[in-house]
């Protein structure tokens, strides 16, 4: 059987339809390739990891939070039961007064992280504080240097003392609270190194074997705690590249490197609650490839690949502001959302996607309506209430107008309320 054979086909410039997916998606799978064993990022990516995790461990960082309050205030009360505090202020014992200044210090630094952490909850559209990574840092530290010097203290006195808390605040501090594992590290080894010197400084001859001791296994903690961080931050940080790229080829055709179908959707639904309460104007536009069939048919799917790409990135190319999106709803069919836009304004800019597709002078032979590539578009003003579905099926019945009125044209439903409402509404200029 022989293959049909197409005619040659129109001059389009392959390199010029490159943009098969966002640079961002690139960036991911680019990072995955060279890989990240130092547990870095280049540096848009690392920023948008960091506030993905401030995001994601916001809540086990409050809980961590509230029960280190809650142990916190448990040693403070300890401290009024084991020592006089009256008899040891008065006398001007200054490591007594170091451990209270420090026990209040903590305490407030907890208090203010637990406020930052509850009140970014209470305002979902809000990002997390990019502060509060670095004030677990400095609580850590704190705690850390704190129930040094406390348990130096009580030693010297010979009251009951917990060594093991050092021990435990160096797990705590490799818990997922919103560091990195550089931080985690840093705070870990600035608590272990504190410990040391505390111990040196502050106990006697008779206290110092054991001291080294406890500051031998404080360090081989940080070391175990460091290898386990590093091996969990490495899988959060490969699972984060993968889902941003899995997420971007479930959102995004992959020809023309625009929203797909399903993007535009969610997308759409989104601008349509935002309108409503902002009594924004909302265009929602259909177009479609005149005779596309004809044109596959006559110069081969591979050059009709191009052709939609070139359309693709024209209409890209058209929508400036951030609520306007372009996709592609299947096959020749794209979907145009503008956001902000009314009726006039609308039309202007629809009928400029028209002609933008026309000065794209892609050959059509056989196409009855011009020598070369058009398009069609259907277009419906969002009335400030219906559905996405309503809204979807009006444009689609203007489209047909547009395509049974002879193509190559944009035509736009204003329904009365829409045109009531924009008369009112200030408008504002568009940047073409």
């Amino acid at each position: 059987m022989v293959a049909p054979m197409h005619a040659p086909g129109p001059v389009i410039d392959a390199a010029a339809t490159a943009a098969p997916t966002p640079a961002q998606a690139g960036l991911y799978a680019e990072q995955r390739r060279k890989g990240f064993g130092r547990l870095r990022f280049s540096p848009s990516l690392e920023r948008e990891y960091r506030q993905h995790m401030r995001q994601d461990q916001r809540i086990s960082a409050l809980i961590c939070s509230a029960t280190a309050l809650a142990i916190w205030l448990a040693f403070m009360a300890l401290d009024l039961w084991r020592l006089d505090l009256h008899r040891e202020l008065a006398e001007r014992h200054y490591d007594v007064w170091i451990t209270v200044t420090l026990r209040l210090v903590v305490l407030t630094i907890l208090l203010l992280l637990i406020q930052r952490l509850a009140s970014r909850g209470r305002n979902e559209g809000k990002p997390p504080s990019p502060s509060y990574p670095w004030l677990s840092f400095l609580a850590l530290v704190l705690i850390g240097t704190s129930s040094a010097i406390s348990a130096n203290v009580m030693k010297l006195r010979d009251l009951a003392h917990a060594d093991m808390a050092q021990f435990v605040i160096i797990i705590a501090v490799f818990l997922p609270v919103g560091m990195t594992f550089r931080q985690s590290l840093g705070a870990a080894t600035l608590i272990a190194v504190a410990t040391a010197l505390l111990g040196g400084v502050m106990l006697d001859p008779s206290h110092m074997r054991e001291h080294i001791r406890l500051s031998t296994l404080v360090f081989f903690a940080v070391f175990v705690g460091a290898v386990g961080a590093y091996l969990r931050e490495y899988a959060q940080r490969d699972q984060f590249l993968l889902r941003r790229l899995l997420h971007h080829y479930a959102m995004f055709d992959a020809l023309t490197g625009i929203g797909n179908r399903r993007f535009f959707e969610q997308h759409a639904a989104t601008a349509l609650l935002q309108a409503q309460r902002e009594g924004a104007g909302v265009v929602l536009a259909i177009l479609d490839v005149d005779h596309f069939k004809k044109f596959n048919d006559r110069y081969g799917h591979q050059t009709g690949d191009l052709a939609l790409s070139l359309v693709a990135r024209s209409l890209r190319t058209g929508l400036r502001r951030p609520m306007d999106l372009a996709a592609r709803l299947g096959g020749e069919e794209f979907g145009l959302l503008l956001y902000g836009t009314g009726p006039e304004q609308a039309q202007v800019l629809l009928d400029s996607i028209v002609a933008a597709i026309v000065e794209l002078a892609i050959p059509h032979d056989s196409s009855a309506t011009a020598p070369h590539l058009t398009v069609s578009i259907g277009a419906a003003c969002f009335d400030g209430h219906e559905t996405l579905q309503s809204l979807y099926r009006r444009a689609d019945a203007v489209l047909y107008e547009s395509k049974t009125g002879g193509r190559n044209r944009a035509g736009l439903d204003w329904p009365r309320s829409v045109v009531a409402l924009a008369s009112r509404r200030p408008q504002t200029r568009r940047r073409n």
